[in-house]
């Protein structure tokens, strides 16, 4: 195709892009950033309090990927968004793995092998961290989150192996989503938020009195009072 003929798609997807940030970019940032602010007080206690000198940098990870998510559903590009959304549980659960394994992080580093899937990752804090498991179960039964594990959500959507999420774009336009689909990636990001507090929640209840208020409330408002000693202890 020569640049002629490709030009004009191009100035269609400017186009949309640039109608959809007049008309909708900014409500949808503020909402997406808002969906966002408990895994950011999560980060910055966590900065402040659990890093370990190894790979904290994959905290930074998890709110940039917040930032790529929130640019993305601005722009109406909810492909893209998908991908940052599953990227943050990845962030997660890579960072509370390898904080206390530098020898296995720094073979990772050197060689590219060596990654930790979600559900190995979940076992081994479900062996090793003492009432991971218990409490992870009490927050997914008092889970306000419209699916149990939008990890697995976001994964049909990536690997594309259903007609129902496979894209049907026919021209570079046709990428910018309208505003209402833009709004359940919105959804979606709440409900990751929700997912990785409960993960972060369940490794660190235990130090309960160091957690943030906001982090704290919000837990003790999804889960009924006679389950809270179970939960924190």
């Amino acid at each position: 195709m020569s640049k002629a003929a490709y030009q004009p798609q191009v100035d269609k997807l400017l186009a949309a892009i640039g109608a959809h940030v007049n008309s909708a970019g900014v409500k949808l940032g503020v909402a997406h950033h808002d969906a966002i602010s408990p895994i950011l007080h999560w980060i910055d206690y966590l900065k402040g309090s659990e890093l370990t000198g190894c790979c904290d940098d994959m905290l930074d990870g998890i709110r940039a990927t917040a930032v790529e998510a929130s640019g993305c559903i601005a722009l109406g590009l909810i492909r893209p968004a998908l991908f940052a959304l599953r990227a943050q549980i990845d962030a997660t659960i890579a960072w509370l793995f390898f904080k206390d394994h530098p020898i296995e992080w720094e073979f990772l580093l050197r060689t590219g092998d060596g990654f930790k899937s979600r559900n190995e990752t979940i076992e081994f804090f479900g062996r090793y961290v003492e009432r991971f498991t218990a409490r992870f179960q009490i927050l997914t039964a008092h889970r306000t989150r419209s699916v149990e594990q939008p990890y697995r959500l976001l994964s049909a959507h990536i690997h594309g192996q259903s007609a129902l999420v496979v894209p049907t774009f026919q021209n570079l336009a046709a990428m910018v989503y309208p505003k209402g689909q833009c709004e359940e990636a919105i959804k979606i990001q709440a409900d990751v938020v929700e997912y990785i507090g409960d993960i972060f929640l369940s490794y660190y209840a235990s130090k309960w009195p160091a957690l943030p208020d906001s982090i704290l409330s919000a837990a003790k408002a999804r889960v009924p009072n006679e389950k809270h000693s179970s939960l924190f202890s």
